[in-house]
């Protein structure tokens, strides 16, 4: 998973067209809900999700990790913050396009597909108030023991 985590944040990082979002602010989180004292938004947080494994022949195996990527905005217009150019839904799509099918130049990696979008919320950081979106992709894998 750790591999798999870096790999994401690099390859946003690196995708021109999310270049309105900072380097620094992609980062890889262990909370979706903590965001970092020096985050200036739009932002983008890569966190951890579940993973399954599926036993194979000749001690092979094949595992799909969910990977949770949460877009973040600043609510100043309300409907802005969630249909704006540079709102969750906007930026949900661009984290879609930049990563569905994308193998993150990893050997193990068979298939990229977003899995689920949970619906946008708001939540309420020191005195701002901020609207995110989260989107799931699993990421199968071949692996072997």
């Amino acid at each position: 998973m750790k591999e798999l985590l870096k790999a994401i944040k690099t390859h946003l990082q690196a995708d021109a067209n999310l270049s309105y979002i900072r380097d620094g602010d992609i980062y890889i989180t262990s909370d979706e809900n903590l965001i970092p004292a020096a985050t200036m938004f739009p932002s983008i947080a890569v966190k951890d999700g579940s993973i399954s494994n599926e036993q194979r022949l000749a001690r092979n195996y094949l595992q799909d990790a969910e990977v949770r990527i949460t877009v973040y905005q600043r609510i100043i217009k309300p409907e802005d913050s969630i249909m704006g150019a540079r709102g969750v839904l906007a930026m949900a799509s661009d984290v879609i396009a930049s990563l569905v099918d994308q193998k993150l130049d990893l050997p193990s990696v068979q298939n990229a597909f977003p899995i689920t979008e949970d619906p946008s919320q708001t939540i309420k950081d020191k005195e701002e108030m901020i609207q995110k979106k989260t989107v799931t992709f699993s990421y199968s894998r071949h692996k072997s023991w």
